[in-house]
């Protein structure tokens, strides 16, 4: 019993030194009420960060590189976007995530962002950052699946993408 003991609290004490990261990803010094421009592997974010009472507000839109992306994509499906606070070591700080329903890749339009931040304390005297994380599946068809895979057959499939915040 003693040795499951000293396991749990070992554990513990592991889990109470991990912290998300995003030192991995692009991200954008803090600034304020002026646009900005973050560009990622698929996806391009323009945005603007206004301060509000006690949060951050980041309003913008989200476009995917058509580029970088299978021309025969044309259906997101669980698409999720995160926008990120970090400081100048990439720990996370504050987060927002906003889930959006299957629609039809829009490069033109994109997808509008509308996130809120309330870090619980910042650093004194290092930088702030901000960048997104996203997730996404495309299929060329909107009635398609997406967990549904066929590699035998030929036919085209699912596209994932997906950059976010890793445990450290």
């Amino acid at each position: 019993m003693p040795r499951y003991i000293l396991l749990l609290c070992i554990i513990m004490m592991l889990a109470g030194c991990s912290y998300m990261s995003v030192k991995h990803l692009s991200s954008n010094p803090l600034s304020f009420d002026q646009e900005e421009e973050l560009q990622m592997r698929y996806w391009d974010f323009a945005y603007v960060n206004k301060v509000k009472n006690d949060h951050y507000h980041i309003q913008g839109t989200a476009y995917p590189r058509q580029e970088n992306l299978p021309g025969w994509g044309k259906w997101m499906h669980n698409l999720w976007i995160t926008a990120y606070l970090s400081d100048d070591d990439g720990r996370v700080l504050a987060r927002d995530l906003r889930v959006y329903p299957t629609q039809e890749l829009d490069p033109q339009n994109g997808v509008p962002m509308d996130f809120r931040l309330k870090p619980d304390k910042m650093p004194g005297s290092e930088d702030i950052y901000i960048t997104f994380g996203y997730r996404m599946q495309l299929t060329e068809d909107r009635y398609v699946d997406p967990s549904s895979q066929r590699p035998l057959t030929g036919e085209k499939s699912v596209f994932f993408a997906s950059e976010k915040a890793l445990a450290r």
